[in-house]
């Protein structure tokens, strides 16, 4: 399986978990088109969340900073929220002698440089926790 294809399947899970908590959500396309990942709205809560999602077999996730900024950059789009939240979706493949991780962080604030993830360490990041 190509890396394009696990993270469509990972975006595809991610969808699949918020309509099933009572969330509309949906995959917002390609990266060519510069936007996130998944995007999902719970009307009841008046709630917005813009998730960037990453899978990977290797034992580390990299998330570049200006994909955390662009998150941040639109949800500002939508003002009548008054709960908007930036999301990272990570994911780690069961690989032989390694299990699979699945981790849901919200980004409290766009952190000082890019994000990188461990399969076998805790995430401790400043402007991070966990959703």
């Amino acid at each position: 399986m190509g890396n394009k294809k696990r993270g469509y399947d990972w975006e595809d899970k991610v969808v699949k978990i918020f309509i099933k908590k009572g969330w509309k959500a949906i995959r917002l396309g390609s990266p060519s088109v510069h936007l996130p990942d998944v995007l999902a709205i719970n009307d009841q809560k008046n709630m917005i969340v813009a998730v960037e999602a990453k899978a990977s077999k290797d034992d580390k996730i990299y998330v570049p900073l200006a994909e955390i900024t662009r998150l941040f950059n639109f949800l500002e789009m939508f003002g009548a929220y008054k709960r908007k939240e930036a999301v990272l979706a990570i994911k780690f493949l069961k690989v032989k002698g390694k299990k699979m991780r699945e981790e849901f962080y919200r980004l409290n604030c766009i952190p000082e440089r890019s994000l990188s993830f461990s399969r076998n360490s805790e995430v401790n990041i400043k402007c991070l926790s966990r959703w």
